[in-house]
């Protein structure tokens, strides 16, 4: 797979999320939690699993507890690619 990127994150969370309640990341909201943006753990469930399904590999549930940001998302999927290159 090719980079992972902010607009391919971003893409995933409109899916679960839908365009009326939608939420913005970008570089000002590298570091702020889900949950504060407005994402319930229903919708970050929802993602993470529409990511596994893009990604092409899981998610362990103990990775999840530490993916609670964008920027924390990012580093996991690049660690993760580069280690299967």
């Amino acid at each position: 797979m090719r980079e992972f990127t902010v607009t391919d994150f971003q893409k995933n969370v409109d899916a679960c999320v839908g365009v009326d309640e939608a939420i913005t990341f970008d570089e000002t909201t590298m570091d702020v939690e889900f949950t504060d943006l407005g994402l319930d753990s229903l919708a970050v469930y929802e993602v993470f699993t529409r990511l596994e399904e893009d990604l092409g590999f899981p998610i362990p549930d103990e990775d999840l507890d530490d993916l609670k940001t964008l920027g924390a998302v990012l580093a996991y999927v690049h660690g993760r690619l580069a280690a299967t290159r």
